[in-house]
């Protein structure tokens, strides 16, 4: 039997967006999310959680949004103390301190434990942990904090928690039919993490992000009867990390 964690990102982006994400645990087949550290509604995700026990949370280590938890940062951020938008190699070959990246991952999942929330696993917004650039400050985090990572890595790692991940719940694909259409993608696996971002809309929602309407769509068809009811039929168990 597979097991499928459908993972809501960006837990604490928006008081909407963590009602969204509740709801569709409640409602539907998200049993994970990750919870971004530096974000305005993080301490509303933390309440939430409190009351939400049965959701699995992670930390969504953040690089390329808002401002740091930190606020000393030379080289990450740019000339008003916020994160750059696109994180690529490049830029972070010709600007990154790498310890800075390392101090602020470390600051983020560490504000989330001093929250009182039992952290069951890691990933990042824009995938910026699976950049070959930063191989050397993954490699130090997962030492240090001996948790399961998303995988989707651009490098190889030496690492035995690395969870199988798709990115496919995204944009077009998300339809009616996307897991009728993936299942055999994912019945190749024993776990694989969905990536998914359900969310009610708010106002720093749109200004934050261009991928803000889709996300009512993904939370329709993540609480759908019907995908339930398939999922059931085809012998795939929904978890999270904390279960594996």
């Amino acid at each position: 039997m597979t097991k499928l964690i459908v993972n809501a990102d960006d837990f604490g982006l928006s008081e909407a967006v963590n009602y969204g994400i509740i709801s569709a645990y409640k409602n539907g087949i998200v049993r994970s999310t990750t919870i971004m550290a530096g974000m305005p509604a993080f301490e509303h995700a933390v309440e939430l959680l409190k009351e939400n026990k049965g959701l699995g949370c992670g930390v969504h280590m953040t690089l390329s949004l808002n401002k740091p938890v930190l606020n000393y940062h030379k080289t990450i951020v740019d000339e008003n103390g916020n994160f750059y938008r696109r994180i690529t190699n490049e830029l972070v070959e010709e600007k990154f301190d790498l310890d800075e990246v390392y101090e602020e991952f470390c600051s983020q999942i560490n504000k989330v434990i001093n929250s009182g929330v039992k952290i069951d696993h890691l990933d990042s917004h824009h995938h910026v942990h699976t950049l070959s650039s930063l191989k050397p400050v993954i490699e130090k985090i997962v030492e240090k904090y001996q948790l399961p990572i998303r995988g989707g890595f651009e490098y190889d790692i030496n690492y035995d928690k690395v969870i199988p991940m798709t990115e496919s719940f995204y944009n077009e694909n998300v339809t009616e039919d996307y897991f009728e259409k993936f299942i055999d993608e994912f019945k190749k696996q024993d776990v694989i993490d969905v990536m998914c971002h359900p969310a009610f809309i708010d106002e720093y929602l749109v200004n934050s992000t261009s991928y803000a309407m889709q996300r009512m769509k993904e939370y329709s068809i993540l609480t759908s009867k019907k995908v339930k009811e398939f999922l059931r039929e085809n012998n795939i168990e929904l978890t999270n990390y904390n279960r594996l």
